[in-house]
């Protein structure tokens, strides 16, 4: 079973998502978008902790969310 170690942080109106490296850093989770000419970097967000896990446990991870630990740690606020 594979563990995951992730935080979420609070902006003003969504929460974003980070997950903790082996090196003991925090690091956000997102996807590259390119679009032939140039790309960047998308963070996944969204308005619920729950949305967000759920996206990110299915494309990001691919996973169930039956088959992976998940260790929430405390997370931080962004004003």
């Amino acid at each position: 079973m594979k563990t995951i170690k992730i935080r979420f942080v609070k902006r003003t109106s969504d929460y974003l998502i980070q997950r903790k490296t082996w090196l003991g850093r925090w690091k956000y989770i997102g996807y590259t978008v390119d679009m032939g000419y140039g790309g960047y970097y998308q963070l996944y967000c969204k308005d619920t902790k729950n949305e967000l896990l759920e996206e990110v446990l299915d494309r990001h991870y691919q996973v169930c969310r039956k088959h992976v630990e998940i260790v929430e740690y405390p997370g931080i606020k962004i004003y």
